[in-house]
């Protein structure tokens, strides 16, 4: 169990790290020409806050797949802020809740204080952290209903972890990649009753679910990620999309790297372990794919962060004896 004064010091700590890029806050001249302007999806965002504050004739403005995320923009017009503001304050929220969720994990895999503090640090003193938490995007909600979502899906409360993905749903598609990292968790755990049928809800969950947002949401017209030719050019040529990656990727994707071909491994139970390398992978692929759909930046790597830092923290009790129930 981590001490009072050691969490609230980490709670600190990410709030200090993230202000820097408040509400699109500018950098220091040299990096501020790298970051740019304000992106549309930004913008986006700020509307749907209107459009939940009543100004229902900004619909015309809204598109997707912005549109298709309501849960931030929602809950953010019943702050009394401007829209971005109320947004990374909701952003603070959500993430700082899943840092709460990411250690309460982290105790339940059996890490003592001392590996749970270096994979705390390890998740607050990071790029996507800094770079995207408050600037207006809504990925670090996301980031913290995956982490409370992982946090219940592997305590096998399966009706919190719904309840919790239903939620991810509402806030950003991507939380689509918690589904793989549910089949094998299921299929590698032989302690669990009814597994195909606990599998099968939460899928069909998702596809109706998203299906309804899509069809419902005020928009111009739908929108699906479809590979072209242009985005393609436009990523692999931007210095940004390869920087971005690996400034995200980062120590723990580097350390996960290690765990998955050294020996450590043969201690991971295998439901654990398999189930935390299927979520690093689809997170790749999420961010592989946006090469060819989307812009691609370190965002869509974030989400490897759930579960890089637990494999990262198995290299750091090599040591002394393992046992995880």
């Amino acid at each position: 169990m981590i001490k009072t004064y050691k969490l609230t010091l980490f709670l600190i700590l990410l709030v200090l790290v993230a202000l820097p890029r408040f509400n699109w806050r500018e950098l220091p001249h040299p990096l501020n020409k790298f970051v740019g302007i304000k992106p549309f999806d930004i913008e986006q965002y700020e509307i749907y806050v209107k459009y939940f504050r009543g100004e229902k004739k900004l619909a015309d403005q809204l598109e997707g797949p912005f549109s298709y995320r309501p849960f931030v923009p929602f809950v953010a017009s019943f702050l009394p802020f401007d829209p971005l503001t109320s947004i990374n304050i909701t952003n603070l929220i959500f993430v700082s809740i899943g840092l709460i969720f990411l250690i309460k994990f982290l105790i339940k895999l059996e890490f003592n204080d001392r590996e749970i503090t270096i994979g705390s640090l390890i998740f607050i003193f990071s790029f996507p952290l800094f770079y995207y938490t408050t600037s207006g995007y809504i990925d670090a909600s996301l980031i913290g209903i995956m982490l409370i979502s992982n946090y219940f899906l592997f305590t096998n409360r399966y009706f919190i972890f719904i309840m919790s993905f239903i939620i991810g749903i509402l806030i950003k598609e991507t939380i689509l990649i918690l589904l793989p990292v549910l089949i094998v968790y299921y299929l590698f755990n032989d302690e669990i009753k009814n597994r195909i049928l606990k599998i099968i809800i939460p899928i069909i969950i998702y596809i109706l679910l998203y299906g309804l947002i899509r069809n419902f949401a005020p928009q111009k017209e739908t929108f699906v990620w479809v590979p072209s030719l242009e985005i393609i050019k436009d990523n692999l040529i931007r210095i940004k999309t390869y920087l971005t990656f690996l400034l995200t990727f980062g120590i723990p994707g580097l350390l996960s790297l290690v765990v998955a071909v050294h020996k450590v491994r043969k201690n991971i139970p295998s439901k654990i372990f398999y189930s935390l390398i299927t979520g690093l992978i689809f997170s790749f692929l999420l961010w592989f794919y946006s090469l060819f759909a989307a812009y691609s930046d370190g965002r869509q790597l974030w989400t490897s962060y759930i579960f890089t830092i637990p494999l990262s923290a198995y290299l750091f009790r090599l040591n002394r004896k393992i046992k995880i129930k």
